[in-house]
């Protein structure tokens, strides 16, 4: 019997034995730290956005002079919108886009200012303002800077001269927008440097952006007075194709005259404090006119014969969101029912516009959810990356990040406030969002932490603005690339290569994210 008994015995012992080489993982994971446990627990999508952070912040400078690698002939400080030379041709330097760019910049800079990283950053932002410096004050066919009329001007060349060819001008969120971002590069480079406004020599690099005295020598009042002066005249939107009143053109508009009066007072210019403010004032009950009560939703055009839905309402409600050094109270924030309930519609709309996008999942009461898609600009585009498409356009990873950022923003608000309030406006949102659970929202009811539901919605948002992250890692390619655009119906990028706007946008929505997590 003994030669039966041995194979087995022999075949016992090599189980045990691998066994026992396997069990000191289990107290070597248990005594690891935290992070490591994190890391080892990651998804195949937390891992992703680690390594796409990276390539994204990367491939954002590579077209940022000076330094980056696609931008050799730029001058010194632009921001170009693509590399992309022809079929499109978007090797310029829009004002706008620069802007948003370059604050997403200044919020890496803000988030560790002693790092290397930020110590890089801090020569493009030097290197950018004194370019704003000298566009603000080259004569283009928007005007000159004697009136302050150029400064509408939406786009300039590579090389810093004016563009001179026919477009939709003049644009209003320029002066605005590049306001906003070197009041906020301004007030946390001062925040770094402890007592630089009053040390010696000091007022040489503020003076340039903010000078009470010379308002003509200095980047931030020159926009500041172009806005405060400007506001109620009409202009074409950010997507430089209708001339009218826009909601993201106020928003921005309404932020930097508050954030700017902030400032003015203080550098002790009262009376520009005081006009800010004033105006201010003028633009936040204007901004209300763009609740279409009939329809139930924000319209980002006043008086067009487009439905109003639009991806802008979500970029003019981050955009607009007040920084962390003003005291306003938010005007339409990402959190807001009127945006949240905009939101609903316009990705309603694209689920069923884009091929791409699956037919929503529906609860037993018929309720659509409210699942990550790919967004594109509103329903009525036609313009598919290269010219126009009777057929329609297609999603934009600028748009669909944006979409995720709007639903973390709010996940990261209901947190730090413990509350949530639904009214008749937002209560079709929250049935969406939780379409999926047994839970049902009530009209005129508050929950809070203590509430079942309330924790339900704020895992359903941090959810669902992963699907859209999920989406954007569906469709950018394998070395990290992000265009325009992807196809409504192949899902294939198209359009402007590696905008950088797409990068920008993303990387925020990714910081909006960690905040939540």
């Amino acid at each position: 019997m003994a030669p039966l008994i041995l194979p087995f015995v022999f075949l016992a012992y090599l189980v045990l034995y691998s066994i026992a080489l396997s069990i000191p993982t289990i107290p070597n994971f248990l005594s690891v730290g935290r992070a490591q446990q994190q890391q080892v627990l990651k998804s195949p999508l937390d891992t992703w956005i680690e390594q796409q952070e990276r390539i994204a912040l990367d491939k954002l400078l590579a077209n940022v002079s000076p330094g980056g690698r696609n931008v050799k002939d730029a001058a010194k400080g632009s921001v170009i919108a693509s590399p992309s030379r022809e079929h499109p041709n978007y090797f310029y330097q829009w004002v706008r886009d620069a802007a948003i760019t370059t604050s997403t910049l200044v919020d890496l800079y803000t988030d560790e200012p002693s790092s290397k990283l930020s110590s890089d950053l801090s020569n493009i932002l030097d290197d950018y303002s004194d370019l704003q410096y000298k566009l603000q004050r080259t004569s283009n066919p928007s005007g000159t800077f004697d009136d302050l009329s150029g400064l509408g001007e939406p786009k300039f060349e590579a090389d810093g001269s004016p563009f001179i060819g026919s477009w939709g001008r003049p644009q209003r969120d320029g002066p605005p927008l590049r306001a906003l971002t070197l009041m906020t590069y301004l007030r946390a480079y001062n925040e770094s440097h402890p007592g630089l406004w009053t040390s010696a020599g000091a007022e040489d690099w503020y003076k340039d952006l903010y000078d009470p005295s010379l308002p003509a020598n200095s980047i931030i009042k020159a926009d500041l007075e172009y806005t405060s002066h400007f506001w109620n005249q009409s202009g074409f939107d950010l997507w430089e194709e209708v001339d009218g009143f826009h909601f993201f053109t106020a928003m921005v508009q309404l932020k930097a005259l508050r954030e700017g009066a902030e400032l003015a007072k203080a550098f002790q210019d009262k009376g520009a404090a005081q006009w800010y403010a004033e105006q201010a004032s003028y633009v936040e009950a204007f901004l209300q006119q763009f609740w279409d009560e009939r329809s139930g939703f924000l319209v980002e055009t006043l008086n067009t014969d487009r439905t109003g839905l639009d991806c802008a309402l979500l970029l003019g409600s981050l955009h607009g969101y007040p920084s962390k050094y003003s005291h306003d109270t938010p005007v339409f924030p990402p959190y807001s029912e009127e945006i949240l309930i905009s939101f609903l519609r316009l990705v309603q709309d694209q689920q069923e516009r884009f091929p791409i996008n699956a037919a929503p999942s529906s609860s037993e009461d018929g309720v659509a959810a409210l699942e990550g898609i790919g967004i594109g600009r509103y329903p009525e585009d036609v313009y598919d990356g290269y010219g126009n498409d009777k057929r329609g356009g297609n999603p934009w990873f600028l748009c669909t990040a944006s979409a995720a950022e709007v639903l973390y923003r709010t996940a990261d608000h209901l947190i730090s406030t413990g509350n949530l309030e639904i009214s008749p406006i937002g209560i079709r949102f929250y049935e969406a969002l939780l379409s999926s659970s047994s839970l049902e929202p009530e009209i005129d009811r508050s929950y809070g932490p203590s509430d079942a539901l309330f924790h339900s919605v704020i895992e359903r948002l941090r959810n669902t603005g992963d699907e859209f992250i999920d989406v954007i890692k569906t469709h950018t390619d394998a070395q990290g690339s992000m265009s325009e655009q992807f196809d409504r119906v192949t899902g294939y990028e198209r359009g402007a290569r590696d905008l950088t706007w797409s990068y920008g946008a993303f990387l925020q929505a990714i910081r909006a994210r960690k905040r939540v997590l």
